[in-house]
C-alpha cells in the first residue's frame, strides 16, 4: 500500500505494529490516517463454518 505511515516497510504484523506505536516508532494520528484511507473490502469476505470437535477421540470416529 501506498503512503504508508514512517518507519513501516512492506508486510506488518498487527503485533509488530501495536509495539511500534507503544515505542512511539510511529505517530498514532498517521496511523489512523493511513487506517481510515484503506478501503472497505468486507465485502469480498466469505462465511466460513466450522464443526468444533471436542477431543480427539471423536477426530479418529470422524476419519473412519
Amino acid at each position: 500500500m501506498e503512503n504508508k505511515p514512517e518507519g513501516i516497510q512492506g508486510e506488518v504484523d498487527r503485533r509488530i505494529i501495536d509495539k511500534m506505536l507503544i515505542r512511539g516508532e510511529i505517530d498514532p494520528d498517521k496511523m489512523k490516517e493511513y487506517l481510515d484511507s484503506l478501503p472497505d473490502v468486507s465485502e469480498n469476505a466469505e462465511e466460513i463454518v466450522m464443526e468444533m470437535i471436542e477431543n480427539a477421540e471423536e477426530v479418529k470416529d470422524t476419519e473412519e
